[in-house]
C-alpha cells in the first residue's frame, strides 16, 4: 500500500481536489492535464532538455492536481516490470542528460540516426518512471520540444496508448524496434 501518495487504505492519490473515487479523478485529471498540455502548445515550457526541464513539464501539466507535482518519486513503483530505485534516478538521469548534450540533442542528424536516438532517449526516460503519476505524458511533451527544437514535429496520435505502453515495455528490455517504429510513424519529417 502507498503511504506516501495515496489516502490511507487507498490506492486514490491525494490531490488538490480532494477526489477520493479513483475514476472520477482519472476523468478530472485527464481534463485539467489536456488543458494543461493544450497550453504547452501556444506557450512551451522553457529548458535545458535535462532533468529539471522534465520536471519543470511535469509541474505545469499537473499542477491543479497534485501538490507532488514536478517533485521526483520517493517510493519504488512497478508496472510491467520494475523501474529505476528512487535514490538512482538522479544519477541515471544526469547521465541520459549527459548523453543527449553530447549528441547535441540530436542536431545534425539524418532522418534514421535521429529516430534511433530520439527512440533510445525516450526509452531510457521512460525506464527511470521519474513521477508517481503522469510519465507518460511529460515524456511525449519532452520529446515533442526536442524534436520542435531540431525543425521537425512529432504526432503521438498516430499511435495507439497501448502500443506505446507495449513499446515502453519492450524498450524496458532493450529491445527498441517496436519503439523505432512508431517514433517513425510519428514524426513529421
Amino acid at each position: 500500500m502507498d503511504n506516501i501518495y495515496c489516502y490511507p487504505g487507498t490506492n486514490v492519490l491525494i490531490n488538490k481536489l480532494n477526489i477520493k473515487d479513483s475514476s472520477v479523478l482519472s476523468e478530472v485529471e485527464g481534463k485539467l492535464s489536456s488543458l494543461r498540455i493544450h497550453q504547452m502548445e501556444k506557450t512551451p515550457i522553457t529548458g535545458n532538455f535535462d532533468l529539471l526541464h522534465l520536471q519543470a513539464i511535469h509541474r505545469f501539466i499537473f499542477q491543479d492536481i497534485y501538490e507532488w507535482a514536478g517533485e521526483l518519486r520517493t517510493l519504488e513503483i512497478h508496472k510491467e516490470n520494475s523501474f529505476c530505485m528512487a535514490m538512482q534516478i538522479p544519477a541515471y538521469a544526469n547521465d541520459i542528460f549527459s548523453r543527449l548534450k553530447q549528441d547535441k540533442y540530436l542536431n545534425n542528424l539524418d532522418r534514421d540516426n535521429f529516430i534511433l536516438k530520439l527512440s533510445a532517449l525516450f526509452s531510457d526516460i521512460n525506464a527511470l518512471q521519474l513521477f508517481r503519476e503522469g510519465n507518460g505524458r511529460t515524456q511525449r511533451e519532452f520529446i515533442k520540444l526536442l524534436v520542435r527544437y531540431n525543425g521537425y514535429d512529432i504526432n503521438f496520435s498516430h499511435v495507439s496508448d497501448d502500443d506505446m505502453i507495449q513499446a515502453s515495455i519492450s524498450s524496458f528490455y532493450k529491445d527498441i524496434d517496436l519503439m523505432n517504429y512508431l517514433i517513425r510513424k510519428c514524426l513529421e519529417w
